[in-house]
């Protein structure tokens, strides 16, 4: 058995690919709503549009994708983003902007997003040789920051510099999940799906299956909660950032780029860490709290360094620091969430997530349009909900936490 087999190399060039469309446009949507409003309040209420749908979605979606071919739902879902991502390009190249037609647009990217990120960390385990998950999940975690680190000087370049920038942003997005979903039909995989009888309201027994999980797994509940918060604190970041070196009489969005490239460096790097070498099992746990510390600090403080330079350098450690939560946490816990149910448990998981972020771009939206705050006070802030949950969740809950962190994948 080996890592790089045809299914897995597959699915994560064409990953890839997306991904560096993806992170151009992500970063473009944001500074297009910015810039002819001006108002953090309205970009809230966009991340907002965004979020809402995804619980609904993210409801609903779980027994779906355990029912069905995870493989045909992300194949279709990135032809389809091709063909959206072209016609957003057009309306953008004619100079039309409308904030409650693009709001109508992130609510339903939500929609389509969500059901793709649950089918594809549905269908991810399932491509890879046994033994070599935390290998695989390094690897997944440089897709982004590679995109990231390349694609936020490139799209903040043509945003600055050319007219229709965003619009040629879309042009590129569209032709990126063209690439990824042709490669994508490639795949061959004998995937695992709930092949329960349908009995009746079958989607309802579906659905109380996966809560009765978390009434028996209070670890992988835990974690959800957890993330919940994190998604809080995450939420306020993303959204004054921004703004904060957009209105500053210092700063640019250059400047803005330089900071995301400096954390999807650091994620790369951490990527190349975890991918070469392993943590021992018995202190993973111990490790994954040392480092939701470190990075809820460091996040919260790092706008008020008086030198660029060091925003920088806490900007490469919270990414370098990422990388190390995500693959302890996913690797751990997709291999511990049985292949019939995970679905059902991603979307859930999901679902607590998108309530977090709501609530976050929600009160720090309003604080930042009517307090008057400074936008990196807000963020300081922000920062007590998520280290509170740490002390309360994984420190509280060690003994749940270790049985599902410290292991061998």
């Amino acid at each position: 058995m080996r890592l790089w087999n045809r299914n897995f190399t597959i699915l994560t060039v064409g990953s890839f690919i997306s991904a560096f469309g993806s992170a151009a446009a992500g970063i473009a949507f944001g500074i297009l709503v910015y810039k002819n409003t001006g108002s953090p309040m309205i970009l809230a209420f966009f991340t907002i549009a965004n979020i809402i749908p995804r619980i609904i979605t993210n409801f609903v979606i779980g027994p779906f994708i355990d029912r069905h071919s995870r493989r045909n739902i992300i194949v279709a879902i990135d032809y389809f983003y091709g063909f959206l991502f072209l016609a957003l390009g057009f309306i953008l190249y004619s100079g039309y902007f409308n904030v409650l037609l693009f709001t109508f647009v992130a609510a339903f990217l939500g929609v389509i997003d969500t059901t793709y990120q649950t089918a594809f960390m549905s269908l991810y385990p399932e491509v890879i040789s046994e033994g070599y998950h935390s290998k695989a999940y390094s690897i997944s975690s440089l897709i982004w920051p590679i995109s990231a680190a390349v694609m936020a000087p490139v799209a903040a370049f043509f945003i600055e510099n050319y007219g229709n920038g965003v619009a040629l942003l879309m042009f590129f997005n569209a032709i990126t999940f063209f690439i990824t979903a042709s490669i994508e039909l490639l795949i061959k995989v004998d995937e695992k799906l709930n092949q329960n009888l349908v009995k009746g309201p079958q989607f309802i027994a579906d659905l109380r299956e996966g809560i009765h999980y978390y009434k028996k797994e209070r670890g992988i509940l835990g974690i959800g909660i957890l993330f919940a918060a994190f998604s809080f604190v995450y939420a306020a970041s993303d959204l004054l950032r921004m703004p904060y070196f957009v209105s500053s009489e210092i700063y640019t969005i250059q400047h803005f780029s330089f900071l995301i490239s400096a954390s999807a460096i650091g994620r790369m790097v951490g990527g190349i860490i975890h991918y070469a070498f392993k943590y021992p099992k018995e202190k993973k746990f111990l490790i994954a709290v040392t480092v939701y510390i470190t990075v809820e600090i460091l996040s919260a403080t790092m706008l008020f360094y008086p030198i660029y330079a060091l925003m920088i350098v806490a900007s490469f450690i919270v990414g370098l620091l990422s990388v190390t939560s995500f693959n302890i946490r996913m690797s751990a816990t997709q291999t511990y969430i049985p292949n019939a149910i995970r679905g059902r448990v991603n979307s859930t998981q999901q679902l607590m997530w998108n309530f977090g972020a709501i609530l976050g771009a929600l009160i720090t939206g309003i604080a930042a349009e009517y307090a008057g705050i400074d936008y990196r006070f807000i963020i300081l802030a922000s920062s007590v909900v998520s280290l509170s949950a740490v002390l309360l969740i994984p420190i509280r809950m060690k003994n749940e936490f270790k049985r599902i962190y410290n292991v061998d994948v």
